[in-house]
This record gives structure tokens, sequence and C-alpha cells, in this order.
């Protein structure tokens, strides 16, 4: 049985990732989480800490935002090197050149509600089985429903996310 770490209130955890998703910086709190050696996550994909629970669509998605040099809030569970898991609520927004261009991505993160958490869980479990009996683009529509029916009035999908962590 994985054992769940539990990040403090104060626990931010910073990354950087080039334009591929492998990893430039690391902060201290992230090794520590993750159970990483310091240094160990540079250079590294930033999937390395992908938990198996994670649908393939939430990344799909966030890559897919962040190349419009959009900002993305999701609901992520991570992988620890030696076993376990952790949820966190992440940030994630390209950082932009004088002239336009993305420069990397940024990534803050923090302790994943439990409202959050009970919410998300098993929709992620509903999109794994989507994804493993029919694909990536019903799991696409059955995210999009989930986020239209959260939806108050005029939100953005970052927004409804907001909303579910607080």
């Amino acid at each position: 049985m994985e054992k769940e770490r539990i990040l403090s209130p104060v626990d931010i955890i910073v990354s950087q990732s080039d334009l591929d998703g492998f990893i430039i910086y690391a902060n201290p709190i992230f090794y520590k989480i993750a159970g990483y050696n310091y240094g160990e996550l540079i250079g590294e994909n930033h999937n390395i800490i992908r938990h198996n629970d994670m649908p393939r669509i939430i990344f799909k998605l966030l890559w897919d935002a962040l190349k419009q040099k959009k900002e993305v809030s999701c609901l992520v569970k991570n992988r620890c090197k030696e076993g376990g898991f952790y949820w966190v609520f992440a940030y994630i927004r390209p950082s932009i050149n004088q002239d336009g261009t993305v420069r990397n991505y940024i990534s803050t993160r923090r302790a994943a509600s439990k409202k959050a958490k009970s919410i998300i869980e098993p929709l992620y479990k509903q999109l794994l089985e989507t994804e493993k009996e029919y694909g990536m683009e019903l799991a696409n529509e059955q995210f999009k429903q989930f986020i239209d029916i959260n939806r108050y009035g005029e939100q953005s999908d970052n927004e409804v996310i907001y909303n579910i962590q607080y």
C-alpha cells in the first residue's frame, strides 16, 4: 500500500523546466517531498514523478495550454522516488522572453486540499478507465463535461480548478 506524503500549509514546491519538460531548477522542498537527493532531478523529465493514477489527458491539456502561452492550474498526484505519493495544486506558467518566445516553464505547487482530492480522485479514476477502454478523445470530452458542470458563469477552466481547490 502506497503511503501518502502530506505537504504542510507552508510547503511550496517550485520548479522550472525547459520547453520539453526537462527540469532545470528544483527547490529544496521539491527534493524533500519527492524523496530525491539534491541535484538528482536536474536534467530529468518532469514525468519522472508522474503517478500511474494520473490520466494522460490531464497532461495533454496542460501541455496544449502551455504551448499556447497560457497559464494552467491543475490538481496532480505525483509519485515519490521510493514509493508513495503526494497531491498538489499546481500553477504552471510560461516564462516569456522580450521577443515573445517562451524561455521555460515555471511551476509552483502547494498541498491539494482534502476537498479537491475528494472531488478529483474519482474523476481521474474514471478518466483512466475511459482512456484505457475508449481512448484520449472520449476522456477529453469527459473532462470538459466535468469542468462545464462545475463552472459558474463565465469562469475560465483555471478558475474552476481553483474553486475546487478552495
